[in-house]
């Protein structure tokens, strides 16, 4: 194989979303209009792949660099990691890791780069549960390995039935909204007046939470509005007063071949209990496909799982996302471990 490192920014968009789509480990956060917006905005993409002369594009890695000012240095992440292309043999895999690793190793003395830290997409073709992943792919690429949970729930499955296996609490909550005259769902549109409704939601609600420091750049939500939802990559809902017209809440869902992810979610500061659960369930009935077969899976992800904690808001966030009938399901990540001494 004759390897070489190609930057995003000198690849054709098609070409590079035709290979995440053609291989099992690719999801919706590696297509390159979602990869070249991070949700921090001193995040700079710098993601890449490489390319054999032979037999083309061989890895894509979604990767941002961030400045740590305070440090003097850099920070590495690759959060939904890399998509590797199905059917390399061991040695051929072992050439694309010998790339990878020199490309990473010039990038960790170049910017002094304090630490890299990687992850895996945890409802690509690859690692959904019908597949019984038991090894963490990214201890193949250089990195020491660690595990993190996520919620999810497969929506092939009567919508009864799936209001029946959320928690109590929730489906009285699902059942009494449902059943008022109050409240619509409409779904978002490619417009200036949507995108700016959601853009107040979103601060009202970070504020609210105490993480006003963490609002989310305009552009990158802007991005949500007018490149992912005119594509089908992502979805928006509101839930609205019906007389009024007024937004209350709204979520983002990506959506990727047969899954889909809760990726944003806010709402008003002044509310009806249980809003942000029927919307939210609503969602989910909106984006699953009807009439799958049996033996079909729909994949819908609620988010982070943290089970462990006892009190905050790290287990209000767990109660919400694990209360529509879900199950744990692995996050694989990694930290890349540099040795100095070592140089390939």
């Amino acid at each position: 194989m004759n390897l070489q490192v190609i930057s995003i920014d000198n690849m054709d968009r098609d070409v590079w979303d035709a290979f995440v789509r053609g291989n099992s480990q690719g999801y919706a956060y590696h297509l390159y209009d979602v990869i070249r917006w991070d949700r921090w905005i001193n995040d700079k993409d710098i993601s890449f792949c490489i390319q054999d002369d032979r037999i083309g594009i061989v890895m894509v890695v979604q990767l941002h660099i961030e400045y740590k000012s305070n440090e003097g240095k850099h920070r590495l992440h690759s959060e939904w990691g890399y998509v590797l292309k199905d059917g390399l043999t061991r040695k051929e895999k072992n050439k694309v890791k010998v790339a990878f690793m020199e490309h990473i190793d010039r990038l960790i003395i170049e910017k002094t780069v304090t630490k890299y830290n990687i992850g895996v997409a945890p409802l690509s073709e690859y690692m959904q549960p019908q597949n019984h992943v038991m090894v963490n792919p990214v201890v193949e690429m250089g990195f020491a390995p660690f595990v993190r949970y996520t919620y999810i729930v497969d929506l092939n499955k009567p919508k009864e039935e799936l209001l029946a296996n959320c928690e109590q609490t929730t489906r009285q909550a699902i059942r009494k909204i449902r059943s008022d005259s109050e409240y619509v769902i409409r779904e978002a549109s490619a417009c200036e007046k949507d995108c700016q409704t959601y853009l107040q939601l979103h601060e009202q609600t970070y504020t609210r939470t105490g993480a006003a420091g963490a609002i989310i750049h305009e552009p990158y939500q802007r991005n949500i509005f007018f490149t992912l939802i005119p594509k089908g990559i992502a979805r928006v809902f509101f839930l609205t007063e019906a007389q009024t017209g007024n937004v209350l809440a709204a979520t983002v869902i990506l959506l990727y071949k047969n899954s889909a992810y809760y990726w944003w979610g806010a709402s008003v500061d002044e509310k009806e209990v249980g809003i942000n659960k029927y919307l939210l369930f609503a969602s989910m009935m909106h984006v699953r496909p009807e009439n799958m077969a049996p033996e079909e899976h729909f994949w819908f992800e609620t988010g982070g799982a943290y089970p462990y904690a006892r009190s905050g808001k790290e287990k209000g966030l767990n109660d919400f996302k694990k209360c529509f009938g879900t199950m744990l399901h692995p996050i694989f990540r990694g930290e890349y471990v540099f040795s100095p001494d070592v140089i390939r």
